[in-house]
């Protein structure tokens, strides 16, 4: 299941919050760990690939939409989160915004704190309103 190949692509970039590197053992070892399909694991391939080439521009979106907070206050779990729904609201044409941003909320929900649930769905509200009012 997608929702697999996320939470594996989750671990991976919260390993990279603390490490500064993408892996290749970790990410190999995740992924196996997930059991993914073949279809799951080149969309979790194909996700991180794409978080990894545009990593600055994906934070750089969190840290002009937190108002008054800076990125180095984000929690890492909420920070993993917003990376990952920026990324297919932003990247990836066949998943609709509704959905990269409930299955963000969802990782959100099961490895951050019940206050982050607020602060991560307005930075997707933000965000959505932004690039919705763009392509009209």
């Amino acid at each position: 299941m997608r929702k697999d190949a996320r939470e594996a692509v989750f671990k991976v970039i919260y390993a990279y919050n603390f490490t500064g590197e993408f892996e290749e053992d970790l990410t190999e070892s995740l992924f196996d760990s997930a059991n993914l399909s073949v279809a799951d694991k080149d969309f979790a391939n194909r996700l991180l690939n794409t978080i990894k080439e545009n990593y600055q521009s994906l934070t750089k979106i969190i840290s002009d939409l937190a108002v008054n907070y800076m990125l180095e206050r984000v929690y890492p779990t909420d920070k993993c989160a917003l990376i990952i729904g920026l990324c297919e609201m932003t990247y990836f044409d066949d998943v609709p915004n509704i959905v990269a941003i409930d299955e963000a909320l969802s990782l959100c929900k099961k490895y951050s704190t019940e206050k982050s649930l607020a602060f991560v769905n307005g930075i997707f509200a933000k965000y959505k309103t932004m690039i919705e009012s763009t392509t009209v």
